[in-house]
């Protein structure tokens, strides 16, 4: 073989290799969007803690090139949603009765759904529409009732950041929901967390278990489905995902007299009374089993406890914090939290975060009580219910990280969730 023949197979080597690497590159650094999808059978395969290891590994990996990427100009802080990104575009927050259209999110990715997520062919109202402007109807009372709530402090310099606007309303056009974002990580100034805060007086919470989760195999489980008479425009406004899967902790759930897994004493555990209202406390001390409730679900321990943070956000193992990640380790996590008097409900939501970076934001936003959600893409996802010409449209709260199966909440769906309505 002579010399450019040897020369021209090693440059073919180099280039099958570049591509490889590539190709590996661009894998581990969307693992967000795609590995968590393959977790459930790797575990089954290689088993819980390292399929832990391993997504703690990657995690780390996306995490660097996140950062390398910041200091290299390739990522910029970005708001949530659109309006502040692109200030042409109107959405939820926009007066009741202006007659204004918006953009629709991009349709979701071609990604496979789950067999029992997969929505009801003759169920047209729950898809997302292909048509991109849409105007949601909404018909204003004589009086709307202005709620809002006090800004709060900035942690960084975005502008917006801690400025509650209004964000859902009922069909009577009185403000229901607000929204706003907050940048709490100085070494992560991409990593925003988007918040929306509920008026309990309003609204009303429901907990719905999943179809296959959190149960124990054989165990009682739920239907994953929204009733049908509160799956209705006009009543329907939010939904938002619940807590681990059983194997991440086997902690308490029960919704409708079903209890899927036993509560245990020590957790932080959200309550749904039977009259409506909703407190959030340790389990055993703060919420008895015996109560009068409607739902009741449990997830790793408080994170903020009468209006303090939790010493173990800071110390805690990955047995205390996500299950199958410790609370030093940065990825999508999210949160719900309750004020001193049980009348505002926090959902949070944001990438790249680590569990002190989560504590402080919740803290900031003024939560009394709080726990720990769902972690990870796939899993952390809200949307807002809008009624579009008598349908209901799924819109997501932070449409680039919840951008897969957008409606996943008006079919049915495997794990548990929360959803909102207003108060007849």
């Amino acid at each position: 073989m002579d010399r450019n023949s040897k020369r021209n197979k090693r440059w073919i080597w180099i280039g099958l290799i570049l591509i490889f690497g590539v190709s590996c590159f661009l894998v581990l650094s969307n693992w967000a969007a795609i590995g968590t999808s393959l977790a459930n059978p790797m575990r089954k395969l290689l088993g819980v803690e390292r399929v832990a290891q391993l997504e703690s590994m990657l995690f780390n990996f996306q995490d660097s090139v996140k950062q390398w990427q910041y200091r290299l100009g390739m990522v910029e802080p970005e708001s949530p949603w659109d309006e502040l990104n692109n200030p042409g575009v109107s959405s939820l927050s926009d007066p009741p009765g202006l007659a204004t259209t918006r953009q629709m999110p991009s349709p979701t990715p071609a990604v496979p759904l789950p067999s029992a997520t997969r929505l009801p062919s003759n169920d047209l109202t729950t898809l997302t529409p292909a048509g991109p402007l849409l105007t949601p109807t909404v018909t204003p009372s004589p009086t709307p009732a202005i709620w809002n709530l006090p800004n709060l402090e900035p942690f960084g310099t975005s502008p917006g950041e801690g400025v509650w606007q209004p964000y859902i309303y009922t069909s009577a056009g009185d403000v229901a929901a607000v929204r706003t974002f907050l940048q709490p990580d100085p070494e992560r100034p991409y990593a925003l967390v988007a918040v929306a805060a509920f008026d309990l007086t309003k609204t009303r919470l429901h907990y719905v278990l999943g179809l296959k989760e959190p149960a124990r195999p054989g165990g009682p489980h739920g239907w994953g489905v929204i009733p049908d008479e509160d799956k209705q425009p006009g009543k329907l406004l939010a939904a938002f995902n619940g807590g681990f899967i059983a194997e991440h902790g086997y902690y308490g759930a029960m919704a409708n007299g079903v209890t899927s897994l036993a509560g245990k004493a020590g957790l932080a555990t959200l309550g749904i009374y039977k009259d409506g209202s909703v407190r959030i406390g340790e389990w055993g001390v703060d919420l008895l089993l015996g109560e009068d409730f409607d739902a009741w679900r449990q997830n790793a321990l408080l994170i903020i406890d009468d209006g303090q943070i939790n010493p173990k956000v800071y110390t805690g193992t990955y047995v205390e914090w996500g299950a199958n990640l410790d609370g030093a380790i940065v990825t999508l996590r999210s949160a719900i939290g309750i004020n001193e008097e049980n009348t505002v409900l926090y959902y949070f939501a944001g990438p790249s975060l680590s569990m002190p970076v989560l504590a402080d934001a919740m803290a900031r936003a003024g939560v009394y009580n709080g726990l720990l959600m769902d972690i990870n893409p796939t899993h952390a996802h809200f949307t807002a219910m809008l009624d579009v010409d008598g349908k209901l449209v799924a819109e997501s709260l932070y449409e680039q990280v919840m951008d897969l199966w957008i409606d996943r909440y008006l079919g049915v769906w495997d794990q548990d969730f929360f959803y909102i309505t207003t108060i007849e």
